[in-house]
């Protein structure tokens, strides 16, 4: 139950922990309060990598920035309420040796972030953190809140 009445959104999936060439297996259900019109459902496998950088004030910031998005539509506009999607997701076989590196990760965030990307690229793999992978699904809702709900898992080799 979340804080404000239970969860709107879940994520289940058939296991945690994954190898490059798995297929990930789970399902997204949606248990919403009211009939709510929204443009899509979708879900994601992500990897995110933890930058730390000072802000214009000096103050350190943390964020995660998203260096890989797979996402692949459930659903498209459409009233939703309570129903239960399965999907499937394939992990690339070289997904690892993609994001393993440092100078590709500072790649990625120089083209997310432009020159200040490059600089926190340089910041974020001198003491690099691991890639934080993720299942994310996400119902798309025009001019409110989106609905959304995450699942940590791992891929290693």
């Amino acid at each position: 139950m979340g804080l404000f009445g239970p969860d709107k959104i879940t994520v289940t999936l058939d296991r945690y922990q994954y190898k490059p060439g798995d297929i990930i297996k789970g399902s997204v259900g949606l248990n919403l309060r009211k009939p709510i019109r929204a443009r899509k459902l979708v879900v994601s496998l992500l990897g995110k990598v933890k930058t730390t950088h000072r802000d214009s004030k000096g103050h350190m910031q943390m964020e995660y920035v998203v260096i890989y998005d797979f996402t692949i539509p459930l659903d498209g506009e459409n009233d939703y309420l309570s129903e239960m999607y399965k999907f499937e997701i394939k992990i690339q076989p070289d997904l690892l040796q993609m994001h393993s590196s440092n100078q590709q990760i500072q790649q990625i965030l120089q083209a997310k972030l432009g020159t200040f990307g490059a600089i926190l690229g340089q910041i974020a793999t001198g003491g690099q953190s691991p890639v934080r992978w993720m299942v994310h699904t996400q119902l798309d809702i025009p001019m409110k809140l989106d609905v959304h709900k995450s699942q940590d898992i791992v891929i290693s080799e």
